[in-house]
């Protein structure tokens, strides 16, 4: 019988704050069920074990920073919009990092709320370029894109890079102003063929 007072938001939730604590690698159940004051059986009424926690944190990580993109972009379009979203990203990135890190397993999870999860994260990105009048194709571009510089700056950040000579925040400022160019070269290269 499950016990009182304990759900799988609540296991999750412990396990995410657990996971910062102690990192992604290194969280047991036994060691979640102590955080929570429940024994480890407790734990299966609820989950099916191991990876599928690993896929609730995924989920759980991935529906935080959408939650906290949203809200940075609420209210902008357009460059300022894309600047909001790359600052918030490498944010969460940085404040959370093993929250981002699992984040990262949602690819080998599959499961209809995962599915809509992740479809949704992409087409959020592809809702920052859809004012800029970008053809299917190229906002598919874009949306990778960008995903992958950002990722790739906060990963090797991350790792321990960028620590010399031009500092890191600079860096990253300069990366998004070249995807913002890029874009919106793309943008004006589509009105103009529109206009013909």
């Amino acid at each position: 019988m499950p016990k009182k007072g304990l759900s799988r938001d609540r296991i999750v939730d412990a396990a995410a704050a657990l996971v910062e604590q102690k990192g992604l690698e290194n969280i047991t159940l036994h060691e979640l069920a102590g955080a929570l004051g429940v024994k480890t059986a407790s734990l299966y009424n609820h989950l099916q074990g191991l990876p599928e926690l690993n896929a609730r944190l995924s989920e759980r990580a991935l529906e935080r920073l959408m939650g906290s993109l949203e809200s940075a972009m609420e209210g902008k379009t357009g460059t300022d919009a894309l600047r909001a979203l790359a600052a918030c990203y490498r944010c969460f990135a940085r404040e959370q990092p093993q929250l981002y890190k699992a984040m990262l397993g949602l690819p080998g999870f599959a499961d209809n709320r995962l599915d809509e999860l992740k479809n949704s994260y992409m087409q959020l990105f592809r809702r920052v370029l859809a004012p800029y009048g970008l053809t299917e194709q190229k906002q598919v571009h874009f949306s990778r894109l960008m995903r992958s510089v950002l990722h790739g700056f906060v990963s090797l950040e991350a790792a321990g890079f960028f620590r010399r000579a031009v500092e890191a925040e600079e860096s990253y400022g300069f990366a998004v102003a070249q995807l913002c160019t890029q874009i919106e070269n793309a943008a004006k290269e589509a009105a103009e063929h529109g206009a013909k």
